[in-house]
C-alpha cells in the first residue's frame, strides 16, 4: 500500500495558487487523465485514475489508469509490453484532470493495435456537409497501420470497454 498521502482541499487558493497536491476526484472517486507523446506532443489516449492508480504512478514513474468498464486498477503496458513511461505529470488548475507526457516502450498505446486511441476523424463544416449523407456521419480514418496485431498480443478475448 502506498505511503503517499493528498492533501485535503481547504481553499480556492491552496488549490489554484498553492503548491499542494489536492486533487478532485469525482464521484466515482476518478480524475480524467489526458495522454501524450513527451516527444512529438500527439494525444495518445485519455483515461481515468483512482487515487491508488494516481499514487502508483507518481511512485513507480509508470502510468496506472482505472478502467471503468471492467472496474479494476491497470498498469498500462503490464500485458502488452507497451509501458507509458511518465516524463512529466501535470495537473490543471483546479486539479481535476492530469496530463501525462509519456515515453511509450514499443511506441503503441491504443488497444486496438493504432499508436494512439485517436486513428478518426469526425468531419465538421463543410467537411461534414461534403460528407454526410441522410444525417450519417462516416469517420475518416487519419492512422491506417496498426503497430500490433491485438490478437497476438490479448487473444481472442473479446474487448470488455465496448460491451
Amino acid at each position: 500500500m502506498s505511503q503517499l498521502e493528498f492533501q485535503s482541499r481547504s481553499s480556492i487558493e491552496q488549490v489554484e495558487e498553492g503548491s499542494d497536491l489536492a486533487p478532485r476526484f469525482d464521484d466515482r472517486g476518478l480524475i480524467t487523465v489526458v495522454t501524450t507523446d513527451a516527444s512529438s506532443g500527439e494525444l495518445l489516449m485519455q483515461g481515468y485514475m483512482n487515487a491508488e492508480a494516481l499514487k502508483l504512478t507518481i511512485e513507480t514513474g509508470e502510468a496506472h489508469y482505472f478502467s471503468r468498464s471492467r472496474q479494476v486498477l491497470w498498469h498500462k503496458g503490464k500485458t502488452s509490453g507497451f509501458v507509458q513511461r511518465v516524463r512529466e505529470l501535470l495537473v490543471d488548475d483546479d486539479q481535476d484532470c492530469v496530463w501525462l507526457r509519456v515515453d511509450v516502450d514499443g511506441g503503441a498505446s491504443c488497444h486496438v493495435g493504432y499508436r494512439s486511441c485517436f486513428y478518426r476523424r469526425v468531419p465538421t463544416g463543410e467537411d461534414f456537409k461534403k460528407l454526410s449523407a441522410n444525417g450519417r456521419v462516416d469517420l475518416i480514418w487519419t492512422d491506417t497501420e496498426k503497430v500490433f496485431d491485438p490478437k497476438e498480443v490479448y487473444g481472442d478475448a473479446p474487448n470488455p470497454t465496448i460491451l
